[in-house]
């Protein structure tokens, strides 16, 4: 099928060679001004006349038509020029274009125009070439305000693309008659090549129009070819960058787990050597407790961040006192405000009532805005907290008199694992994951979050917008508590004389960790280092609450919990069971309960909290 337009503006012409094409439907014969069709509509011909205006053509300039070896050498010329890359440089690519269009002329016509459809369906010329210098110029002239639709056909395109050269083109440079041939490539029309004959004593037979649409195809298979290469170096590129990424944050998080394990690793190796006093032996446990605590919160982060990506954050939406929030988040952080001698002050005004949202999730959002900030400031420095209400919206806006961001880096700074210093001189730790955290935490709440600053040294600024909503009325439901991090009971003095407890780990370390903790609250409190063993240990002594790892060889924990439910209740079957495991994904969770746990706790565990879990599963509720 034909998807190229041809037309003709003189069908005398015809009489002086028979291989002149008969005249398309969209283009009505006359005698050289073009009648309009009675029938005229979209694609009618519009006049055209016999000489362009300034641009004279003798009638009785003739050429002897092309020979099939003048084509054979022109496709080989042609070849010859397409078979290299057009590259990735727009005006080298279009250079070689212009020298396509050059080779075209005059053998197959007096002119030749190449232009270009991009994915909107905008046109560009990107080649336009005529043997008169003069109506070349006049060509270039020609406005090309049109568009064409992306999904429309090569034929539909190419008619489309001769109507509009009827309209402006042709009348400039008389046109007499012409070919349009549309460029595919992969089944989209990359543009059009477009041949014309402007001299009488010339026509255009079957086999120029031929190979018009072999020379179509050959560029069109050129630019697919250079298209193809540019994205691929794009791809390359980001390929690269999230390699160089991926490394600079596996760098990071080995320098960050690291660091605090180094501390802990040499305090613990004193006190273990007794090489310490007892002020240096407590000066080393809280050395001790303080890394221990930086690790879990980097893991906490990590974990945060999957959870995120993976759209399994779960928001406990009940009314919330956002003030309260904001307070409780400057108390958390002004211990090492304090330490830097930085000031930290609010100013907070009520919102006008509580609004909806998590209130876990709205505290960790300010508290890693002001963590931040303390951060990025230096000594001496101030962080100032505001909250008020601005129409139907509150604002949280948190601003330093620190650093400052630099102008390119701004518009990244919410990217995860990106941070404003790299490499081994960077003079402040993190995963680059705390102000990714309130922007995902802050979208979940149907707010926004911006910054802005004016530059390095000039401090910055953080504004937290979030709906003002009706407060809803309901509780969390019952065992949400347990089944959130951060959320579960406080940790307190509390005794668990006279119960008994079965605790079962792999990893003996553990076992005889946990065992400390509850020997020391009161219970009887024994360890199994595998599963065959729990079970028979459960079936004979009977405790009262079972502790068990989840991930360990043979018999795991999931398994385990199985074969007890399975069990008769005078033989343990009801035994309430907690997995203790170091996956704390939502999964994980679901996966324990559904195995027959009735409560998931995330390693690492205060020991008062699961002192408190264990009381409250054996029925030990406010003892």
């Amino acid at each position: 099928m034909r998807r190229r337009a041809v037309g003709t503006a003189d069908a005398s012409l015809r009489k002086r060679d028979d291989r002149f094409p008969r005249a398309r439907p969209h283009v009505r014969p006359g005698t050289g001004r073009c009648p309009r069709s009675r029938a005229a509509g979209p694609t009618s011909a519009v006049p055209l006349p016999e000489k362009a205006p300034g641009a004279p053509v003798s009638a009785d300039v003739s050429r002897p038509a092309p020979s099939l070896e003048d084509h054979a050498a022109l496709l080989r010329r042609m070849s010859g020029l397409l078979a290299a890359p057009l590259g990735s440089d727009r005006a080298e690519a279009e250079a070689l274009l212009v020298r396509i269009a050059r080779l075209a002329v005059p053998l197959l016509g007096d002119f030749c125009a190449i232009d270009l459809i991009d994915e909107r369906g905008a046109v560009r010329r990107a080649a336009c070439v005529h043997v008169d210098a003069a109506r070349e110029e006049l060509a270039r002239a020609a406005q090309l305000d049109h568009a064409i639709p992306a999904s429309a056909a090569p034929a539909a395109v190419a008619e489309a693309m001769a109507r509009a050269a009827q309209r402006d083109l042709f009348p400039r440079i008389g046109a007499v008659a012409w070919v349009v041939a549309p460029m595919v490539a992969r089944d989209r029309v990359l543009g059009t090549l477009t041949l014309a004959i402007t001299e009488p004593g010339r026509a255009l037979a079957d086999a120029d129009r031929l190979l018009a649409d072999a020379l179509a195809s050959q560029v069109a298979v050129a630019l697919d070819h250079a298209a193809l290469s540019r994205q691929a170096g794009v791809d390359r590129s980001a390929a690269e960058a999230a390699m160089r990424a991926r490394d600079d944050f596996l760098s990071t998080l080995s320098h960050e787990l690291r660091s605090p394990l180094n501390a802990v690793y040499g305090w613990a190796t004193m006190l273990d050597r007794g090489q310490l006093d007892p002020a240096q032996s407590r000066h080393a446990f809280q050395v001790i407790l303080r890394n221990v605590s930086t690790q879990v919160r980097l893991i906490d982060d990590l974990l945060e961040v999957s959870r995120v990506a993976s759209g399994k954050v779960r928001l406990f939406v009940q009314p919330v006192d956002l003030e309260a929030v904001v307070q409780d988040a400057i108390e958390s952080i002004r211990p090492a405000a304090d330490a830097k001698g930085i000031r930290v002050q609010s100013v907070l005004a009520s919102p006008g009532g509580p609004i909806s949202g998590d209130r876990d999730r709205l505290q960790q959002v300010v508290w890693n805005l002001l963590g931040n900030a303390v951060k990025f400031t230096p000594k001496d420095g101030r962080v100032q907290v505001r909250l008020q209400r601005v129409r139907s919206q509150v604002e949280i806006v948190v601003s330093d008199t620190g650093q400052g961001i630099e102008p390119t880096l701004l518009p990244h700074v919410f990217d995860r694992f990106r941070q404003g210093e790299g490499g081994s001189g960077r003079p402040h730790g993190g995963l680059g994951l705390g102000l990714a955290l309130v922007r995902s935490l802050v979208e979940l709440h149907g707010g926004t979050v911006a910054a802005r600053s004016a530059g390095v040294g000039a401090g910055a600024t953080f504004v937290v917008r979030l709906p003002v909503m009706l407060a809803a009325s309901t509780e969390p439901a019952p065992g949400d508590d347990a089944d959130r991090n951060g959320a579960r009971p406080a940790a307190g003095e509390q005794s668990l004389a006279g119960l008994r407890v079965l605790v079962v780990d792999d990893d003996p370390t553990a076992v005889e960790l946990t065992r400390a903790f509850l020997v020391r609250a009161g219970a009887d409190a024994r360890g199994c280092l595998s599963g065959v063993e729990a079970l028979e240990t459960l079936r004979r002594w009977r405790p009262d609450v079972l502790l068990s790892d989840v991930e360990m060889p043979g018999l795991d924990g999931y398994t385990l919990v199985r074969q007890v439910r399975a069990l008769d209740a005078g033989d343990g079957g009801r035994t309430p069971a907690v997995a203790v495991s170091a996956y704390s994904l939502p999964d994980n969770r679901v996966r324990s309960l559904r195995a027959g746990f009735n409560m998931h706790v995330s390693k690492p565990v205060e020991p008062g909290e699961l002192i408190a879990i264990v009381a409250s599963l054996a029925g030990r509720v406010g003892s």
